[in-house]
């Protein structure tokens, strides 16, 4: 296979990948956008809270938690399991903690894991 880079071999198994979230510590308060501020003024609501979930992105392939409603501190204790050839060609896995919204989810922080820097050589 053409595409593929110098030093992975071109008979490739498939494996599964196991990323396990476990809880979430000091979210900040989320509820600022327009409707929000309406809400607010005309009713009074005011929930400053979070709906966390987590999103994780790994070789074109999306997974995410259960939404934990109303939390800054939410607790999971969920995985979230990808499928993909191994070695992948994909050198990192995205974790992202969204904040769900009736309208736009919003996301709350962004991390990047290398993969080189936790897996063995070979």
């Amino acid at each position: 296979n053409l595409l593929l880079p110098d030093g992975v071999p071109p008979e490739r198994q498939w494996a599964r990948f196991y990323i396990k979230i476990y809880r979430a510590e000091g979210l900040p308060r989320m509820n600022t956008s327009i409707m929000a501020n309406v809400k607010k003024a005309l009713i009074g609501d005011n929930k400053d809270l979070v709906d966390p979930y987590v999103q994780v992105a790994f070789a074109g392939q999306k997974g995410k938690t259960s939404i934990q409603k109303s939390s800054y501190e939410p607790l999971w204790n969920e995985q979230i399991i990808f499928t993909e050839m191994f070695p992948p060609l994909c050198k990192r896995i995205k974790i992202q903690i969204r904040d769900s919204d009736k309208v736009n989810d919003v996301a709350i922080g962004t991390h990047f894991i290398d993969l080189r820097k936790i897996s063995n050589e070979g």
